[in-house]
């Protein structure tokens, strides 16, 4: 795979300048994502009172005090714990590494001995850290923060970041530590808003979807030479939907690897709740799909439900047969898969099927292939001349059979959308047109003008 790295990490780097990043760390459960979305503007990052929702680091870009930084939402640190709880302590060390400015979170109505111990660790950062006191929801409360001025650390602020109390002193502690070169012009996250973050052709935007332990969050790995996404057995490990950027060839991606999507009756927590509300939503803010099917499995029911939302949005999609290195060599095997998938659901006949190891590699520059194709036929534009010729000779060839003793007739056809790329065909009268005949245009659509590899849609119009 020669994918190179475009971003390392959560940061946006750049010869001439950085665009600051600001880590928000602190134990499980003391309002880290709340502070997170109060700052971006908008819910990013899920919240429960549930201790250790958030464990790989959610970046998002913001602006504070005055400046534009990539805010990073962290896990909650601990000490022990199992491999999970470590891997996640350790993304959050890496995290304060990377950033100009740390804001340490405490809950100010208890001070505990894992607050004392991390901020200890945290001593070599004084210089761009500040102790934000969090839960001060009320007047009565914000005596509490003169016990943590007793720690030794120059910034102390007290907030709620429920509340929004304390923000315009949290920005004013923060300012100073951001005098830093303006960034150069960069890729957006997608659903940020703004100029760019919707119309900005030159970024390829990329969901990776699919069912728990189907190897998403190491093939988004690979892709960003990172190890932004945790990989662990455990079913529901990755929560947040995770962003990284990338360059392949020449060109350059936005990558959100989410959580896995499992049937609803198997859905018990509220977090899980929300991670999948969350993923099936990058549906939307992506432009290709790579749906990852477990090779061994096949197409589950739930893959077709994942794939049908996916067709419904007009998004690309590729199949991604992942953990082929695991198969048995067979031969036609692949071509097997492939009539099956046809057969069960063809619906996905135009999906490209691209067998992959995320942990080899194997296979990875061939989906890569694919989604830059799709991509480009996404953003097709077909002339309305050129398509109403080509409409002429599909209906001489094959003329929409007669109802009640009457021809219906097309009298023009245009496109009028791209993403989801939309056609539509003003008629005499459209419920005189049988689905198949539908079909058929699409299909000639699909042929005639190189849109092989896409859904589209064709309506019908009175006219």
């Amino acid at each position: 795979m020669s994918a190179a790295s475009w971003r390392t990490d959560l940061a946006y780097q750049s010869a001439e300048g950085t665009t600051p990043q600001v880590a928000i760390i602190g134990r499980p459960n003391v309002g880290k994502s709340t502070l997170f979305n109060r700052l971006v503007g908008r819910r990013r990052a899920i919240t429960d009172p549930t201790p250790g929702v958030t464990r790989d680091p959610v970046g998002h870009r913001a602006t504070l005090a005055g400046h534009e930084v990539q805010l990073v939402d962290t896990g909650g640190f601990t000490t022990g714990g199992d491999e999970l709880a470590r891997a996640i302590s350790e993304r959050a060390l890496r995290a304060i590494d990377q950033s100009e400015v740390v804001l340490l979170v405490v809950d100010g109505t208890e001070l505990t001995a894992l607050d004392e111990e991390f901020l200890e660790q945290l001593r070599p950062y004084g210089d761009r850290l500040v102790l934000v006191v969090n839960k001060l929801d009320t007047e009565k409360r914000d005596d509490l923060v003169w016990e943590f001025h007793a720690l030794g650390v120059e910034r102390v602020i007290g907030v709620s970041a429920a509340h929004g109390r304390g923000m315009e002193e949290l920005e004013a502690a923060v300012h100073p530590l951001l005098d830093v070169e303006p960034p150069r012009d960069l890729p957006a996250d997608p659903g940020a808003g703004g100029p760019g973050a919707d119309d900005e052709l030159d970024i390829i935007r990329l969901a990776i979807l699919g069912q728990p332990n189907t190897g998403k969050s190491t093939l988004v790995n690979r892709l960003t030479d990172s190890t932004n996404s945790l990989v662990s057995s455990q079913p529901g490990t990755t929560r947040d939907v995770i962003k990284g950027a990338f360059e392949w060839g020449s060109h350059r991606f936005v990558v959100l690897d989410t959580a896995g999507i499992r049937r609803k009756s198997k859905v018990s927590e509220n977090i899980e709740y929300y991670s999948v509300n969350r993923a099936i939503g990058t549906i939307r803010d992506a432009e290709v799909v790579v749906l990852l099917v477990d090779a061994e499995k096949g197409l589950t029911d739930q893959d077709k439900k994942i794939s049908a939302l996916v067709v419904e949005k007009g998004r690309g999609i590729v199949l991604a047969l992942s953990k082929w290195d695991l198969m048995p060599k067979i031969g036609n095997q692949f071509q097997a898969i492939r009539d099956r998938i046809d057969f069960l659901f063809p619906i996905l006949h135009f999906a490209p099927l691209v067998p992959i190891s995320g942990l080899t590699g194997s296979g990875v520059d061939n989906v890569l292939d694919a989604v830059v194709k799709i991509r480009s036929q996404l953003h097709s534009r077909v002339e309305t001349g050129i398509l109403n010729r080509h409409l002429a000779k599909w209906v001489e060839e094959n003329p929409p059979p007669i109802r009640a003793r009457r021809r219906p007739r097309i009298k023009y056809m245009t496109q009028v959308d791209r993403l989801p790329v939309t056609f539509v065909a003003f008629v005499s009268n459209r419920r005189a047109f049988a689905e198949s005949y539908v079909q058929y245009l699409r299909n000639r659509i699909r042929a005639d003008f190189g849109l092989d590899k896409i859904p589209i849609r064709l309506e019908l119009r009175d006219r």
